[in-house]
């Protein structure tokens, strides 16, 4: 029962502490959400920008006249004020008439000098002319006989080399006829084989007749010695033994010279039959130095050829040089000389200085007094007492009986919603927004910033100088994503971007919280900037303004 007890005080405390964390919870809550910016949201929605051009104007003359007169006269009077109305007969301005006729003989002594020297000129190109068609004559006849010369030695050079090549040519188709050296070889072989031979057979020749000679020597020996003997003393055996043997010897020498005699014969008949037949010994001089002798001819006639042959080229090669120098000198001859337009612009300056003598003689004759053609309120004046008149209008005025125009300048921006055609509202004195077109638009030449819009006014309506406002409503296309322009910032780098409320978790449950989200502008006004498609879509709160300063991802909350 105690511990029962216990328990329910246990769970009375817990539940009062929980009550109190609750209540805490809530308190915390409501501090902390009430120091939260406040924020208020946008959507974006289609629509069509629409722009408003407003500009103040002027009204000025519609078409002006120019009064010029020659520049360079000094100018003695002007009558003419800004802003004068003239007539045909309003004397605008006068002419120093000293300083006119003075310029006007000054004029006169020019022409002159431009006469004469124009016909000096004429004159010295005539006669150049004349020297010119003489030397184009010459260059013309130097051009043709070089061209014959030339020819003629090249011609010679063709010849000459024609003929050494004729003459090669027959040696080459007549060669000296020598003995193949296999020829050769072979019979001075047989001759050596024959002259061995004789020799051999002369040799067996000799050895018989030295046998024969031997023999005939001891036949006379013998033959002596028996002579010797016969005279002799001695003994009868000893004498019939010596004779015997001496008739024997002699006998058998006999015998010996008679077989010598007759080995000598066979061999001085086989000799002298052999030697019969001899063999010559090969000589080929005469065959060589044929041989020799054409070689060297035809050595000759190649050089003779090659040489025929530079020297045509050589010919050649010169008549090529001497027509190229003499073509020059024809083409230089034939060639106009240098450009010379002295008199030509001489005449033209002389027909310039006849016309403002013509024109300086028409002032003359008007006395120097300048009138307008047409009547008109003059708008600007260029020239002074004393000074002389510039280039360009002297005085210019306006014509009162054409239409005005409205000129307006327009911005850059501005131009992008006013084009020619267009129609605009007009506001000129006591009329208001009366409806015109715009007839003209342009850059502004002075500056390039700036347009010029102009508009055709009704006869009759608005002065010169008067002031007006010009108003055009442009509307663009429609556009899918627009915003109010107050959702629209910019950071430090110039660049575009909104703040989208988008839902976080935080310390306290789901949060609201400021997100940067960074756009393309394609369009905007005072009001609306239409941006591109993209993280941004119909659904998306923007935020258009809020309590305090924000910044990228800090928790927010709506305005109450």
């Amino acid at each position: 029962m105690e511990i029962l007890k216990k328990q329910k005080k246990v769970l009375t405390i817990f539940g009062i502490f929980l009550a109190f964390m609750f209540v805490c919870t809530l308190v915390s809550r409501a501090v902390y959400a009430s120091k939260l910016p406040q924020v208020s949201v946008a959507t974006p929605g289609r629509m069509a920008i629409g722009h408003k051009v407003d500009a103040e104007g002027i009204v000025h003359q519609g078409r002006e006249y120019a009064v010029n007169v020659l520049s360079g006269l000094r100018v003695r009077t002007v009558y003419a004020h800004i802003g004068d109305k003239v007539t045909t007969e309003t004397l605008l301005f006068e002419i120093d008439m000293e300083d006119l006729e003075k310029q006007v003989r000054e004029k006169e002594l020019a022409i002159k000098k431009l006469q004469l020297q124009i016909a000096d000129q004429e004159k010295n190109r005539a006669l150049q002319d004349q020297k010119d068609e003489l030397e184009n004559i010459r260059a013309q006849e130097d051009y043709e006989t070089t061209a014959q010369e030339e020819q003629v030695k090249t011609d010679r050079a063709e010849l000459e080399k024609k003929l050494a090549e004729r003459d090669l040519k027959e040696l080459k188709d007549n060669p000296v006829r020598v003995t193949p050296e296999a020829e050769r070889k072979a019979a001075q072989q047989r001759y050596e084989e024959w002259a061995k031979e004789a020799e051999r057979l002369k040799g067996v020749m000799e050895q018989a007749k030295q046998k024969l000679e031997e023999a005939e020597e001891r036949v006379k020996e013998l033959e002596g010695a028996a002579s010797g003997a016969a005279v002799q003393t001695g003994t009868e055996d000893g004498q019939n033994a010596s004779d015997a043997l001496t008739a024997a010897d002699l006998e058998a020498a006999k015998k010996a010279q008679a077989e010598a005699q007759d080995a000598y014969e066979k061999a001085k008949e086989v000799y002298d039959a052999y030697m019969k037949t001899p063999v010559t010994k090969p000589d080929y001089s005469a065959e060589d130095a044929a041989r020799s002798a054409w070689e060297k001819e035809k050595r000759a006639l190649e050089d003779a050829a090659n040489a025929a042959a530079l020297a045509e080229m050589d010919a050649k090669a010169a008549q090529e040089k001497a027509m190229e120098e003499a073509g020059r000198k024809l083409e230089d001859a034939e060639e106009e000389g240098l450009s010379d337009s002295s008199p030509e612009m001489n005449r033209l300056e002389l027909a310039s200085l006849q016309e403002e003598l013509s024109a300086y003689k028409k002032v003359l004759e008007a006395q120097g007094q300048v009138f307008p053609e047409a009547d008109g309120i003059v708008t600007k004046i260029q020239v002074n007492p004393g000074e002389r008149v510039p280039d360009g209008a002297a005085v210019v005025y306006a014509d009162l009986s054409s239409p005005m125009q409205f000129s307006v300048s327009l911005t850059k921006e501005q131009k992008k919603y006013v084009n020619q055609g267009d129609v605009a509202r007009l506001s000129l004195g006591r009329e208001k927004g009366k409806e015109y077109q715009v007839d003209y638009i342009a850059e502004n030449e002075a500056n390039p910033e700036l347009y010029e819009a102009r508009i055709l006014l009704e006869e009759g309506v608005g002065t010169i100088g008067q002031s007006g406002t010009f108003e055009v409503d442009a509307q663009s296309e429609t556009y899918s994503c627009c915003i109010p322009i107050a959702a629209l910032r910019e950071d430090a780098n110039h660049r575009k971007f909104v703040y989208i409320v988008s839902e976080r978790s935080g310390i306290l449950g789901k949060e609201l919280a400021a997100e940067a989200v960074y756009v393309k502008v394609l369009d905007q006004n005072d009001s609306y900037v239409a941006i591109e498609e993209g993280v941004i879509d119909s659904e998306t709160e923007l935020i258009t303004d809020s309590t305090e300063a924000i910044e990228d991802r800090a928790v927010v909350r709506y305005k109450e």
